[in-house]
């Protein structure tokens, strides 16, 4: 006869702590599921979607006259309000550029006016870090001739300056920009005799859109920028150097990794390179907060939300990693990155740098922010650019 099998009742405590275990497991799954469905929405819509640019008039114009401009920011105050430099200040129908920061007082900044007409006191205006407005002509006083590179998706309008040097600068500006992001360095660049073109690519407004309808870091704008090299090769030039402004360095990036002659490319210069886009993406999350919630966005959900968005959009962020792919590059590369940039982490530049000291030169500039370092300290930003061309490019 077998003995009776002792039945022991499970302490309810045990019960309880299993449902806690499975409860929680369940939020942590929502959470990362819908959380990281939502951020890679928020990918797409800040990061992808191809939007127009327009200004946002974040200032007020408290007074202004022939010497000064007071302003006085309209809700949180942008810091690029008191940094030190040379920035544009526009407003609808006008614009101007101011210097630096005279006075400081309850909020409001007084600026010297460097240049162009005082704004009327009274209007919306913003500060923006192109300096000039126009094209390089009405801007600079700078001939150039309007030119049609044609691309593998249609024709990319380009400004063409020329000049008497065998080495040519093509000029890449960041994503939802425009040429006058150029306008800053045409004029140093053309006194050293190289001829310029300042180049559209897909997804600008003159310009054919992507297939996919989505900007795309470099994976396919750098075909474009094929284009326009084979155009400056076709007419003369002997080797290209390319400079780029933020994602337009994450175009001359991937030209440089993809092209077939490599050989054409004499060096490069890169302005807040956006040479890791998962790495941008990751900064810009740190800096947000949860929906409804005063908590920052934890690193892992913004990994989640990049996994989603892999698969929603069909992005490689692997392939978008040019400062840990960029170990191939084999010409001079000279990097300028602002300490303050909010937009694009400056450890991106640095890990470019160590990758390669033999080929990159990376030089930090304080205070200034995305795209900012002309801004900030234009005779240090031109006297090095221009060593770095004369003695490290030649051409």
């Amino acid at each position: 006869m077998s003995s009776p099998v002792l039945q022991v009742e499970e302490p309810r405590w045990y019960a309880v702590r299993r449902w806690l275990v499975v409860a929680v497991f369940g939020l942590v799954l929502v959470f990362y599921a819908g959380g990281g469905w939502y951020f890679s929405g928020e990918i797409r819509r800040e990061a992808l979607e191809v939007r127009p640019s327009e200004p946002t008039y974040d200032l007020d114009v408290v007074a202004a006259d022939d010497h000064e401009v007071t302003l006085r920011p309209v809700g949180d105050a942008d810091p690029t309000l008191t940094r030190p430099g040379i920035f544009g200040l526009s407003w609808p129908g006008g614009y101007a550029r101011v210097g630096a920061v005279v006075a400081e007082d309850g909020g409001q900044v007084t600026r010297g006016l460097v240049d162009g007409p005082a704004p009327p006191v009274g209007v919306a205006a913003t500060l923006d870090p192109f300096a000039f407005d126009g094209d390089p002509r009405s801007a600079l006083g700078v001939p150039f001739r309007d030119v049609v590179i044609p691309g593998p998706l249609g024709d990319l309008p380009a400004w063409w300056i020329l000049g008497s040097r065998d080495y040519w600068v093509i000029q890449i500006h960041g994503k939802g920009s425009s040429r006058e992001e150029a306008l800053r360095t045409i004029p140093v660049i053309r006194e050293l005799g190289y001829p310029q073109l300042v180049i559209t690519y897909r997804n600008d407004p003159e310009a054919p859109s992507d297939p996919s309808g989505f900007y795309r870091y470099g994976a396919t704008e750098w075909e474009d920028l094929a284009a326009a090299v084979d155009f400056a090769v076709e007419r003369g030039a002997e080797k290209v150097i390319l400079v780029g402004y933020s994602t337009g360095a994450s175009i001359a990036a991937s030209y440089m990794l993809r092209t077939d002659d490599p050989m054409v490319i004499a060096g490069a210069v890169y302005d807040a390179p956006n040479l890791d886009m998962g790495a941008t993406i990751d900064f810009g999350a740190s800096q947000r907060n949860l929906p409804l919630l005063p908590l920052p966005v934890p690193g892992s959900l913004a990994e989640v939300a990049k996994f989603f968005a892999a698969l929603r959009y069909d992005v490689n962020w692997e392939l978008l990693d040019y400062a840990k792919l960029g170990g191939q590059v084999r010409a001079p590369v000279l990097v300028f990155h602002g300490l303050e940039d909010d937009t694009v982490p400056i450890e991106t530049s640095r890990e470019f740098a160590n990758r390669q000291p033999n080929f990159v030169r990376l030089v930090e500039v304080p205070f200034a922010g995305h795209v900012q370092s002309w801004n900030v300290d234009s005779e240090l930003y031109e006297n090095v650019l221009a060593d770095f061309l004369r003695f490290e490019i030649g051409g």
